[in-house]
């Protein structure tokens, strides 16, 4: 199904009628004839008035539009970006977050199910060594040494779901997609949007000691 994008609802009454002349007209006929294409069948798209783009997931899905106001919007949102990484880059600070482990009930049952590990800011920044990712490598052995619930076995091997279940068993707090999760505080040392190093474990805020279910942030 094609369309054709006319600029106000007036031009509707003619698939071919903005901004063309006569002979124009006659000629776009032609070329999208011996394109293949039914003038008739062309589907007419209303273009706002401060829209500056139009798109669609696929051809059968309805048009959505980028406005202006959203280009300004996305512009200052990369400006903050800029800036917060200004401000933060290569700088070392002792930040209190929190070790969340939950149960994700993955994609279709499938893609992404499991357990998972993460580091969360009391705010709105997520660590998990970089931004918005799991807890790997030697951050995840401070954190494991911090909170030591599962022994190794005989072998020296790690059974880090095991470790991750026992973990939420201790420090429930509330719930995530209908399962129990764990939190517990940390200190660390973050650098910019990473986590550099777990330094201690740490005390919830008075605030957050009261309450018998912490929601996720």
């Amino acid at each position: 199904m094609s369309s054709v994008i006319i600029r106000d609802k007036k031009a509707s009454e003619h698939p071919l009628g903005f901004l063309l002349s006569d002979e124009s007209r006659r000629r776009a006929r032609e070329y999208l004839k011996e394109a293949g294409i039914e003038v008739e069948r062309l589907q007419p798209l209303i273009w706002p008035k401060d829209a500056v783009s139009a798109f669609r997931e696929h051809m059968y899905a309805p048009w959505e539009f980028k406005y202006k106001s959203d280009i300004l919007r996305e512009k200052q949102e990369r400006m903050e970006g800029h800036l917060w990484w200004k401000r933060e880059y290569g700088i070392v600070q002792r930040k209190p977050l929190y070790v969340w482990v939950f149960w994700c009930p993955g994609i279709n049952d499938c893609f992404f199910k499991g357990y998972w590990t993460y580091f969360v800011g009391l705010g709105k920044d997520y660590h998990g060594g970089g931004y918005k990712d799991d807890i790997v490598g030697k951050l995840l052995e401070q954190v494991i040494k911090l909170f030591p619930l599962v022994e190794t076995d005989l072998f020296g091997n790690f059974n880090y779901d095991l470790w991750q279940r026992r973990f939420i068993e201790k420090y429930q707090r509330g719930i995530w997609c209908g399962k129990p999760q764990g939190k517990a505080p940390v200190w660390a040392e973050v650098k910019g949007g990473n986590v550099e190093k777990i330094l201690s474990r740490a005390e919830w805020p008075e605030r957050f000691r009261r309450r018998e279910l912490y929601p996720a942030i």
